[in-house]
């Protein structure tokens, strides 16, 4: 009494099934192109994030400048930490880099948020 064999069964794991194989090869190259695209997309999402903070870091040091230039004027000419002018610049440089740092954090949060 010997079992029933399937011949489609033996034609595929002895590899003579073609149409099984190509199946096999499809989803085998949808999936790699799949994986490809997503990374693809990850690194242009990478690179354009890092444009977007150096852009954002260099506007951030165009608009402090004027701001450490008048105080550091102040300074080097007599000037008190106590004087209007140079207390107005330390609060300016203070606050900025803080405003900045809520700016970048939020934008990061909605980010993250859109790739999930």
């Amino acid at each position: 009494m010997t079992p029933s064999v399937d011949s489609k069964l033996l034609d595929a794991l002895a590899g003579l099934d073609a149409g099984a194989n190509m199946e096999v090869v499809q989803r085998t190259r949808r999936a790699v192109m799949v994986a490809a695209n997503r990374m693809r997309e990850g690194e242009l999402r990478a690179r354009r994030n890092l444009g977007m903070m150096l852009l954002a870091v260099g506007m951030l040091l165009m608009f402090l400048t004027p701001t450490l230039w008048v105080m550091s004027e102040d300074m080097f000419n007599g000037g008190h930490w106590l004087d209007s002018p140079t207390l107005t610049a330390l609060l300016v440089m203070t606050v900025a880099p803080a405003i900045f740092a809520a700016v970048v954090a939020q934008w990061s949060n909605r980010t993250r948020r859109e790739r999930a």
